[in-house]
């Protein structure tokens, strides 16, 4: 977290490099939006995961993610009225960074229709 600056760099140069943050919010939220605002504007938006709840058990992600939720807005709203963003493409980040972000890099899409063609069996003894 105290090394975001390094962070950026290696996301802005390294073709493989993402940045997944994940327990940001929760560890320092006002340093989690700092941090979009500056991947934001800095490196590519694609390299970007901006929230995930991986937690044992699930009823710590809604507070999580209604943290994470606010930070956002935070930032995108800080980037419009400083003048980075206009009002619409911020909200077009919106689903970008929440959800199509990680459909890309974890190429959800493929490996739906490779379940889909999968060839399933259902029962213990071979059969289908």
């Amino acid at each position: 977290m105290p090394n975001y600056e390094e962070l950026l760099a290696l996301a802005k140069h390294w073709t493989n490099a993402h940045v997944d943050l994940c327990w940001s919010w929760i560890i320092n939220p006002a340093a989690a939006k700092d941090y979009l605002k500056k991947h934001i504007v800095t490196a590519p938006i694609n390299k970007l995961l901006p929230f995930g709840g991986d937690y044992i058990p699930v009823e710590p992600v809604l507070g999580h993610a209604l943290m994470a939720r606010r930070g956002i807005a935070q930032a995108l709203s800080e980037l419009v009225e400083e003048g980075w963003l206009k009002l619409a493409d911020a909200l077009d980040l919106v689903d970008l960074i929440l959800h199509q972000n990680a459909r890309q890099l974890f190429r959800l899409a493929q490996k739906t229709e490779a379940l889909r063609q999968a060839d399933w069996i259902k029962s213990g003894d071979g059969t289908k």
